[in-house]
C-alpha cells in the first residue's frame, strides 16, 4: 500500500501537512508544487488500497481527480479551506471543509489534532494573511511579542517561496522544503539551524 500526500506548496499547505505528519508519521510519496498549481490530484497515481491526503487544494477544481480514485478503492482525507462545491458522499472520503473567512487549512487541521501542535497553526494563519488570527493562536501559547513576530516571519517567508510560475522560479521545491522543516518539531530550532531559512 501507498500513502500520497498532495499538498499546496505554500505555508499553509506545508504547515498543515506537518501537523499531521508530527501526528501520524507516515512515508509518503509528496505532491505539491508553486502556490497556484492547485489541480495536484490529477498527478497521484494511487490504486484501489492506496490512500491519499490532499490539503489546501480546493474540491472543486480536484473532483473529477478526486472522484475516479475513489471510484478506484483509494481512501481520502482532505482538509481545505476553499470553496468545494458539492462534497461528494463516499465511504472511503473523509473531508474537514471550511470556507468561512478567517480559516486556513493549517487552523482546520488543528482542530482536526485538537491543538496538538497549534504552534504550526499559527504559522499557517501568518502565511494565510490571516495575522489576527495567527496572534490569536501564539497568544494562547503563551508567546512573547519577539516569538510571535518571529512566526509570523517564518509564515510570510513560507509562503512567499512558492509564488512563481513555475517550480524553477522558486527557492526551494515545496516538497524539499516540507521535508527540511519535517525534522522539526519547533519552529524556532528550525529558523536558527536551517541554512536554507
Amino acid at each position: 500500500m501507498t500513502h500520497f500526500d498532495a499538498f499546496n506548496g505554500d505555508a499553509d499547505g506545508i504547515c498543515a501537512l506537518h501537523q499531521l505528519r508530527l501526528a501520524t508519521p507516515m512515508d509518503a510519496v509528496l505532491v505539491s508544487g508553486v502556490k497556484r498549481d492547485i489541480a495536484l490530484l490529477q498527478r497521484v497515481g494511487a490504486e484501489a488500497g492506496d490512500s491519499v491526503t490532499a490539503l489546501d487544494i480546493s474540491m472543486a477544481v480536484n473532483r473529477p481527480a478526486l472522484v475516479a480514485l475513489l471510484g478506484r478503492g483509494v481512501r481520502v482525507e482532505y482538509f481545505d479551506h476553499h470553496f468545494a462545491g458539492e462534497i461528494p458522499v463516499h465511504p472511503n472520503l473523509m473531508a474537514v471543509i471550511d470556507p468561512a473567512p478567517g480559516i486556513c487549512t493549517g487552523m482546520l487541521v488543528d482542530r482536526h489534532l485538537g491543538g496538538r501542535y497549534r504552534i504550526w497553526a499559527a504559522v499557517a494563519a501568518f502565511g494565510d494573511n490571516l495575522s489576527d488570527e495567527g496572534r490569536l493562536l501564539a497568544k494562547e501559547l503563551q508567546l512573547s511579542d519577539a516569538q510571535i513576530r518571529d512566526l509570523q516571519s517564518l509564515g510570510e517567508t513560507l509562503a512567499y517561496n512558492a509564488y512563481g510560475d513555475a517550480e524553477a522560479d522558486l527557492i526551494a521545491h515545496p516538497a524539499e522544503l516540507y521535508r527540511t522543516l519535517h525534522r522539526y518539531a519547533d519552529p524556532f530550532a528550525f529558523m536558527q539551524r536551517e541554512p536554507i531559512y
